[in-house]
């Protein structure tokens, strides 16, 4: 009777509550402690993941956030609860305009640090933009290494915080983390060691509405470590996965990158909780996250904190960062809560923070041990994308931009195999890992026609997930092996295939189940990882698919959706995927087309007029307009616009058919924190910077110089005299120009490169 009355309770509830986003909480929203020993703790089981409810630990109670309607539903089915805060909208509005307690960064604050940090340590940090938030704030990450400007081949490390706004201790570790290596590199040596050999990303304010507002929600009320695609269910008000701007920067920033180790931080409690967050059972990698853990434990300030897997340890989500970090990309992935306070005493915080640097440091240190090489081409010797797959560890993907990968790894013996689209697997065996060291394994890989597969899943949901079934997303990764990932009843998977594909003379697409029993499912075609998403068709068992049937003329990712017959809770429940094969068509040999299109400001959303275009050795330059045409070889090219004058540069890859003019607009962000350049000459350096009456400029070669010029940040020339000494110095006379921060452009026959000079009376 009880289990009726909730039923009908919750499906009312779920119909007429909607979001609240012009205030930081859900309307009427609370903070209560619900005691773990009660006798109603079976119906507070049954009715939080109907809800969606957000928990945590809280000792010997759960802390829940509460609108009016649901603490009713708590009352009336006997669910004893203490209310902490009663009106959090209330509550946050008590910190004025700061948003968070007194003695705590603004975000405000927080972007000028990392502003400072990039300009005073130019060799070493640069501050990158990752888009724009809801309540229109900036998301900035730091890099901080010894050629931050360039990825290297080095180890790369993630941390993060305040993913979670009211959660206020995490971003202040991230900064302060940020301002010691900045400070004491050159002069500490274990630090200097770390930032020459490894790549330290700091994502210091994932979610500054939420900070600026104290709220552990965003600006459209959605909780953001529910919203990341990797076994998305939605929970915290998220609508669909990787919904919000913060989870799509997220999801690009961890893509774009190969973290060997990802850090994100958190307060509510002390504890250091890694995959799986959805569910109970080990993660392959469970002994290396776990020893990490312990390492990470060791050497904090905390009397023994405790670690484990987040669904035993702490609570069940899904939709977390750690488990898409892990789940999708390979890493070992964690959240670190670092005080039972979420807004502890501010006199606390260098306390805090002092407990975790050394095992921050430690992380970034043990982030180059284990394994580590390149995957390349045997013929070009050009790196490749590549998926790595080290004995029955989750596949890690390589870094895009060198092939580069590395991964902790415990002593003993291994066997990596190697997959890549286009290209013969390779696999090696015997490879032997020592403590505290990284063994090097460069691997090159033969090409052949075709071969082409799903490279990984970017979000995947299993409805009300099914801990019958083991969730093996890699299944559906590399060639059929007859190995299957089952997506659930009604259940879905987002592929990225890697490579791009386009409408050719026959199917593009081919579904492999190889299966006994043949299960139904919908394929969709997108050029998104978002989509939108183009039917191109139904299908049972193996199946080929034809772009032509969803009208697309190209499509790089694929939605594939269970059709929702048999049950849910049972094992291999839903369409179980062996693998999915893309068929490249190749356009005829020296075929042309054009690209046309409208280059904007990524920030503002404004055309630019004067950027330079270039596809291959193509080059044109945007009318008054931003309007472009290029042309451009045809099949998978890549265009790229620039306008050094505002540090605005970006790539994107596209299809163009032959004969055809592909319409394709170019966004252009804003690359932050650039001072030094590579270009004809070597490194370009500037200095003094901050300069007074006069700046240098020093390289190599700098007599093949045809023009320097000087711009404002609005893109206005300024007349500079200026001199040469010898064949590796210029000096400009900044005497006349005005306080401020200015653009330096040197121009030689072949290229232009920018630097960023500020000066200073």
């Amino acid at each position: 009777m009880l289990k009726r009355f909730l039923l009908l309770a919750l499906a009312s509830l779920l119909v007429c509550s909607s979001i609240e986003a012009q205030t930081p909480w859900r309307k009427g929203e609370m903070q209560v402690l619900v005691p773990i020993g009660q006798p109603a703790i079976n119906a507070f089981a049954y009715l939080v993941p109907g809800l969606g409810i957000n928990t945590e630990p809280a000792g010997d109670f759960i802390r829940c956030y509460l609108t009016r309607d649901e603490a009713k539903l708590f009352s009336d089915a006997g669910i004893d609860f203490h209310t902490e805060i009663d009106d959090l909208n209330a509550w946050s509005a008590s910190f004025g305009g700061r948003g968070v307690p007194s003695g705590y960064y603004t975000v405000e604050q927080l972007n000028g640090i990392a502003d400072s940090l990039a300009f005073n340590f130019p060799d070493i940090c640069t501050l990158h933009s990752l888009g724009t938030a809801t309540g229109f704030y900036q998301l900035k990450a730091i890099k901080i290494s010894d050629n931050s400007a360039i990825d290297e081949n080095e180890a790369e490390v993630l941390f993060d915080g305040g993913i979670h706004g009211d959660e206020v201790g995490g971003p202040e570790n991230m900064i302060r983390l940020a301002r010691d290596l900045c400070l004491q590199y050159g002069s500490d040596p274990e630090i200097t060691d770390l930032v020459d050999t490894r790549e330290i990303w700091i994502y210091y304010c994932v979610n500054p509405y939420g900070r600026s507002n104290m709220t552990r929600y965003n600006g459209n009320g959605v909780d953001v470590n529910r919203d990341c695609g990797y076994m998305w269910n939605n929970e915290g008000n998220s609508p669909s996965a990787f919904s919000q701007s913060e989870t799509k920067a997220y999801r690009k920033l961890l893509t774009e990158n190969q973290f060997a180790i990802h850090c994100s931080y958190h307060s509510g409690t002390e504890y250091i909780s890694y995959p799986w967050s959805y569910r109970a059972d080990n993660s392959p990698d469970h002994a290396i996250h776990n020893y990490l853990a312990s390492v990470y434990a060791v050497n904090s300030g905390y009397s023994g904190i405790p670690y484990g897997q987040g669904y035993t340890g702490m609570y069940a989500i899904n939709g977390s960062t750690k488990d898409f970090g892990y789940g999708a990309l390979g890493s070992i992935s964690w959240s670190v809560e670092i005080s039972a306070d979420k807004q502890p005493p501010a006199s606390q915080i260098g306390a805090y923070y002092l407990k975790n640097r050394p095992s921050m440091l430690k992380m970034v240190e043990y982030s180059g041990y284990g394994i580590n090489g390149t995957i390349t081409d045997s013929i070009t010797g050009l790196p490749l994308p590549a998926n790595i797959i080290i004995d029955d560890l989750f596949p890690l993907a390589n870094d895009p931009v060198n092939g580069d990968y590395h991964k902790f790894l415990l002593p003993g013996n291994y066997t990596v195999k190697v997959i890549s689209n286009g290209y013969e697997t390779r696999t090696i065996t015997g490879i032997s890992i020592t403590a505290m060291s990284s063994t090097e394994v460069n691997i090159a890989l033969q090409p052949i026609e075709n071969n082409r597969f799903a490279r990984r899943i970017i979000s995947c949901q299993i409805p009300n997930n099914n801990f019958n079934d083991e969730g093996n997303t890699p299944a559906a990764i590399g060639p059929p092996d007859d190995i299957r990932y089952s997506l659930g009843r009604n259940g879905y998977a987002i592929i990225d295939l890697g490579d791009t594909l386009t409408d050719g003379t026959g199917p593009e697409v081919i579904v492999y189940e190889n299966d006994v029993t043949p299960e139904g499912y919908q394929l969709f075609a997108g050029q998104t990882m978002d989509g939108p998403w183009v039917m191109m068709g139904t299908g049972t068992g193996n199946a080929e698919f034809d772009l032509s049937a969803a009208s697309l003329p190209s499509a790089r990712y694929l939605k594939i959706k269970d059709d929702g017959d048999g049950q849910s809770q049972v094992a291999d429940a839903g369409f179980d995927l062996d693998a999915i094969e893309g068929i490249i068509y190749l356009p005829p040999v020296d075929s042309t087309g054009f690209i046309a299109g409208t280059v904007y400001s990524a920030e503002f959303q404004t055309p630019v007029a004067g950027a330079a275009i270039t596809c291959g050795t193509r080059f044109t330059v945007s009318d008054e307009n931003g309007y472009f045409i290029i042309e451009a070889d045809t099949g998978n090219v890549e265009i790229c616009g620039e306008f050094p004058q505002m540090f605005m540069y970006d790539c994107d890859p596209v299809v163009v058919a032959p004969g055809d003019t592909l319409l394709h607009d170019l966004y252009l962000p804003v690359q932050e924190g650039i001072s030094e350049t590579t270009s004809d000459f070597g490194n370009l350096v500037v200095s003094p910077n901050p300069a007074n009456d006069f700046a240098s400029i020093t390289a190599n070669g700098l007599t093949g110089i045809l023009d320097c010029e000087v711009y404002t940040l609005g893109g206005q020339i300024q007349q500079c005299h200026v001199s040469y000494h010898g064949s590796s110095i210029l000096t400009i006379n900044t005497s006349e120009l005005t306080p401020g921060i200015y653009f330096i452009r040197i121009l030689t026959n072949r290229e232009a490169s920018t630097l960023k000079l500020l000066i200073q009376r």
